[in-house]
């Protein structure tokens, strides 16, 4: 009689997959906040630092913003694991190329904030459908980084300077098809001058006209020129008009 034949041997089982841990939607909006202060902090309150910090770098660097609410700037990881990253590795790529200054730092608050989104997402991976609009509705209570940088201080004075601060190629052509004629005395622009835009006409002055100098300038957020200044209802003589 011929011996039973072998059992066939059990199917190994799947290899285990790895899992996101669980976390709970006032955990992932914690993090988010955090994360989110940081970011706008290093372009607002810290963006001379950030800056300087950016234009010194040899290599592509990439922008962090921690769950402690500090920033850093790291450069690309040489060893990425294998598949999809956690995004909390990746950072936020800065390349301007020839962008404008406020509009360069406007793009990368753009980019930060998609990261967090992802990041949230990513942790908030295994919450239910109720949970997740909750969480979205927590991250939607708070402006973006870009809203939060547009309306920044910062954002204001980085665009006066670069309005004010503008460069004309041809020195008799001035601003499109017209010469740019100083509204005070006449001139016409010269590109070694200091000269300063009215916010509320529109004029350009030579910043000798107005009494205004390059180192002031930085500091003033709105400018208004004399006449501007004098034409407002109770305005006040012995006031300084280009300190608003």
């Amino acid at each position: 009689m011929d011996a039973p034949a072998a059992a066939a041997p059990a199917p190994l089982p799947p290899p285990a997959r790895p899992s996101t841990p669980s976390y709970s939607v006032e955990r992932i909006f914690r993090d988010f906040t955090y994360r989110r202060v940081a970011l706008i902090r290093a372009l607002t309150t810290d963006e001379k630092a950030f800056s300087r910090k950016c234009n010194a770098a040899t290599e592509t660097l990439y922008l962090y913003g921690n769950s402690d609410g500090s920033w850093e700037l790291r450069p690309p990881k040489l060893l990425m694991p294998p598949g999809q990253p956690d995004p909390r590795m990746l950072g936020v790529k800065l390349v301007r190329g020839n962008m404008k200054h406020s509009e360069w730092l406007g793009l990368v608050a753009v980019h930060c904030d998609a990261w967090l989104i992802r990041i949230s997402f990513f942790l908030g991976a295994n919450l239910g459908a109720q949970e997740r609009q909750r969480l979205s509705t927590m991250i939607n209570s708070l402006q973006t980084v870009r809203e939060a940088f547009v309306a920044s201080d910062t954002y204001h004075h980085i665009c006066r300077l670069e309005k004010t601060n503008v460069e004309i190629d041809d020195e008799d052509e001035g601003c499109g098809t017209e010469p740019t004629i100083c509204a005070n005395c006449g001139s016409r622009y010269r590109r070694k001058g200091f000269w300063i835009c009215c916010d509320e006409c529109d004029r350009w002055f030579h910043g000798k006209c107005v009494k205004v100098t390059a180192a002031q300038a930085e500091h003033i957020k709105h400018y208004e020129c004399p006449d501007c200044f004098s034409d407002k209802k109770g305005h006040d003589y012995d006031e300084d008009p280009y300190v608003v």
